[in-house]
């Protein structure tokens, strides 16, 4: 069977369309986990000259978040049976990386020298080892500041530090001490978003990503020289806020660029063109450009987090689009496959597309952040994951990081 047609099985017919725009007349459902609304303007460019490549033999390669750290899958420093059967199921299904998030606030909780003995590291060094041992790689995202090191701002971890620099020590001692079973480390996690790093003015959190950038980069090169730095991943393909970045000195401090393509609507497919924006997995182009514009067109391009989160919309409240949800399993599964195939087919720039995510527990009234998991907490795969077992079936190893 063509493995064009074996990529699109899963579920919804996936459309024929190489070398233009890919535009879909299906309208079915699901949304981001962003801050944004519908109402952006400001035409996509096409891709430049400068910034187009030759296609890809094959898609992405197949990552999906995994949680690791997270206390749902230990007791004390010891992994339960739920931790070793996810980790089993993704590896049997094909996944070939996962992102772990790891949080500097539980790494280094004092301003004291980071060890390989601390709780939080021991976690984190278990994981790399299972995820390593079922034939799976590893990248990390490191968010999150410890109190110690933005004084007098309250309580939430996802603010940045006081002084870049503070964070310098203990990336250092990350990237020596792991970096040789990780492929590569990124550098916060969404800094387009207040959420993720507690600044309200849009422009002002380009402003302060940079310089953790520059601090982080220095860091994990002093560790370990040769490992990658990845671009925190906006929400949605955000250039506007990329281009902030750069023009406040983000070139030379990143090997990857990474962006979190969800849609602003999620009930629009990925194909959608039905507007134009960052809230459009299709504003990619822009970003493409972007980059061959600062110099960085041969930089690849990782999705570090994406996906589509299946509930019902009844009580999402009026207007707030970003809240929606695919209606059925099979959607999300559909939408998560012609993912991979637009970017294979539009942006070859594209190395690794990461579902969101392998499992997560009931934590909102909406079931928003519960519907995106990919399996369950028995370790039974859901289509979604299925979706990302039968790319790797039809195309086998795909592209090389």
């Amino acid at each position: 069977m063509d493995r064009r047609k074996l990529l699109g099985a899963a579920a919804i017919a996936v459309p024929a369309i190489a070398g233009a725009a890919l535009i879909s007349d299906l309208d079915f459902g699901s949304d981001p986990r962003a801050e944004v609304t519908e109402g952006f303007s400001g035409q996509a460019e096409e891709v430049s000259g400068d910034a187009a490549t030759t296609q890809n033999a094959a898609p992405p390669v197949v990552g999906v978040q995994f949680h690791g750290t997270w206390d749902m899958y230990w007791n004390g420093t010891t992994p339960n049976a739920m931790f070793y059967k996810h980790l089993d199921t993704l590896a049997e299904n094909g996944v070939q990386v996962i992102r772990l998030d790891v949080g500097w606030s539980s790494a280094q909780p004092t301003n004291v020298a980071p060890t390989a003995s601390q709780w939080y590291h021991q976690r984190v060094n278990t994981v790399l080892d299972q995820a390593r041992s079922r034939g799976m790689q590893v990248f990390v995202t490191i968010h999150q500041s410890p109190a110690w090191s933005r004084p007098n701002t309250g309580s939430e971890v996802k603010q940045y530090p006081t002084d870049p620099n503070s964070i310098k020590p203990w990336l250092t001692f990350f990237a020596s001490t792991y970096g040789s079973k990780i492929l590569a480390i990124e550098v916060w996690n969404e800094p387009n978003l207040a959420e993720f790093c507690g600044i309200s003015d849009a422009y002002q959190r380009a402003v302060k990503y940079v310089p953790i950038l520059k601090a982080s980069y220095a860091a994990i090169k002093a560790g370990r020289s040769s490992l990658p730095v990845i671009f925190a991943g906006p929400s949605q393909t955000d250039d506007v806020f990329i281009k902030d970045c750069y023009t406040n000195g983000a070139k030379g401090n990143f090997d990857i660029m990474g962006v979190h393509p969800y849609q602003g609507n999620q009930m629009k497919a990925p194909e959608s063109t039905d507007i134009t924006g960052k809230a459009r997995m299709t504003n990619m182009p822009a970003i493409i450009n972007l980059m061959a514009q600062n110099g960085d067109s041969a930089k690849p391009i990782w999705w570090t987090e994406f996906g589509f989160s299946v509930h019902s919309n009844d009580a999402v409240p009026a207007g707030q689009v970003w809240l929606n949800g695919v209606p059925d399993e099979q959607t999300a599964a559909s939408y998560i496959s012609r993912s991979y195939y637009l970017a294979w087919q539009q942006y070859p720039q594209v190395k690794l597309a990461v579902t969101y995510c392998g499992y997560k527990t009931p934590s909102d009234s909406l079931g928003h952040q519960y519907g995106f998991r990919i399996m369950e907490a028995d370790g039974t795969a859901k289509p979604q994951l299925k979706a990302l077992q039968s790319i790797r079936q039809a195309f086998g190893t795909l592209q090389k990081l």
